[in-house]
């Protein structure tokens, strides 16, 4: 039994460079997260100093600026997730296409191929790991400045304090275990 679009090959490039184009696209902005996160850091940081510099140490309510920190952390890992889980799919479907009346067979396949999926996703791990340590940094620098700025606070703001280093800790273990989580994982389509 032969399907309609069997020998279609125009069809299915088609739709190959469309998924491409859309992986593309997901990964720009995977790393505009990144820019967006470092923006978000840096206003916090600024705003943190500059509030020091304008109210004084008695009657800033600072810690409100230091809750800013495990938003963006948070809403980092999640955007760094969702993006990674759709680029995965993408990935899955371009690998179907790639298969697409055995041209895998004869033809180099990115994305069905196992050796290049294992190297593609070895390649990216180094992004989840370096988004990990980011998320860290920018905490501990966080907190250093509030230390720093405000001793006084600092040692009347426990609650706040554990708030931003356990979502620091969680999101920097998120973005680390993130191969764990099966994200980027799937069968071998063949």
């Amino acid at each position: 039994m032969t399907h309609r679009f069997e020998n279609e090959y125009v069809t299915s490039n088609y739709r190959y460079i469309s998924a491409y184009n859309e992986l593309n696209a997901r990964t720009s902005q995977r790393q505009q997260a990144l820019t967006i996160f470092i923006s978000f850091f840096v206003g916090l940081l600024a705003a943190l100093i500059a509030s020091h510099s304008a109210s004084g140490l008695d009657n800033a309510h600072i810690e409100w600026i230091l809750l800013g920190f495990p938003v963006a952390s948070a809403s980092f890992a999640f955007l760094n997730y969702k993006y990674e889980l759709i680029i995965a799919n993408i990935r899955a479907y371009l690998a179907q296409l790639e298969q697409l009346n055995d041209a895998h067979l004869t033809l180099p396949s990115y994305n069905s191929d196992i050796e290049w999926m294992i190297n593609s996703a070895h390649a990216r791990r180094f992004h989840d790991y370096a988004c990990a340590i980011l998320i860290l940094a920018c905490n501990s620098i966080g907190l250093s400045a509030f230390y720093v700025l405000y001793p006084v606070r600092f040692g009347l703001s426990t609650w706040v304090i554990w708030v931003v280093v356990i979502v620091a800790i969680l999101t920097a273990f998120m973005h680390w275990m993130l191969p764990k989580f099966g994200v980027g994982k799937r069968k071998r389509v063949i």
